[in-house]
């Protein structure tokens, strides 16, 4: 389902063609042979140290929509494989910052929606995240960042109660807040409007009813934890069930 979306997001945005020079600092961030290989290369041929060399350079306030358009593609495809074109993960979609719906056709809104739905559902059924020692807070975060409808993943994971999910929700529940202000997240990339929406969401008692069966069913079944992952989920359920 992921693959299929990635491929068909080659296909809707394969009209875009970015203007020279590329909206990337030349100065000090990408040499002038760099910025010119970035825009000639095959988009599948541009490599994850390529497209973050260029993802976290010095930029304009807003990047030119139709560059945007035509890399889209090549973060979805290393997003995909969770090979994030960025320092940071939580900053890998920071060239769709400001996210202006008005500048998307409907057909391009709904690959945007897809694709998040269809990475976020990927992520929940792996586990640990395979870079960067992620957790899933620092995947929302990312997604948030780019302006995607957080809501609907977190209904999406609501009905996902397999083991990788249920670790995530045990991370984001348990590690997923400042400890000193669980009304902030423990990642520094996270701010207040996200904090507030996930703390709502974990705490509603349908969620909360949800994972505490799953968790009980895991620890029934006696699937195979890590010792911390079994200690952690015993706990957690108790506060779950509180």
């Amino acid at each position: 389902m992921l693959q299929e979306t990635i491929d068909r997001s080659y296909k809707i945005f394969a009209k875009y063609k970015p203007a020279r020079p590329l909206d990337v600092c030349t100065n000090c961030c990408m040499t002038l042979e760099e910025e010119s290989m970035l825009a000639t290369l095959l988009l599948k041929d541009i490599t994850p140290d390529q497209l973050a060399k260029y993802n976290d350079s010095a930029k304009p306030a807003k990047t030119s929509i139709d560059e945007v358009k035509y890399f889209l593609p090549r973060y979805f495809d290393l997003i995909g494989q969770f090979r994030f074109p960025s320092h940071s993960a939580e900053l890998s979609f920071s060239r769709l910052i400001p996210f202006d719906k008005s500048e998307w056709t409907v057909q391009e809104l709904e690959l945007l929606k897809q694709f998040s739905t269809d990475f976020f559902n990927y992520c929940l059924t792996v586990y640990p995240i395979p870079a960067f020692n992620e957790r899933i807070d620092s995947i929302l975060i990312m997604l948030w960042s780019g302006g995607f409808d957080i809501s609907n993943l977190l209904n999406h994971w609501q009905n996902d109660t397999g083991k990788e999910s249920i670790l995530h929700f045990r991370d984001l529940y348990r590690h997923g807040f400042n400890q000193n202000n669980p009304t902030k997240l423990s990642n520094s990339f996270g701010d207040k409007e996200l904090a507030d929406l996930l703390r709502h969401w974990i705490q509603q008692v349908d969620v909360k009813n949800v994972f505490a069966e799953a968790i009980e069913k895991l620890i029934l079944e006696e699937v195979q934890l890590e010792e911390t992952d079994g200690y952690e989920l015993n706990l957690l359920y108790e506060q779950l069930k509180a």
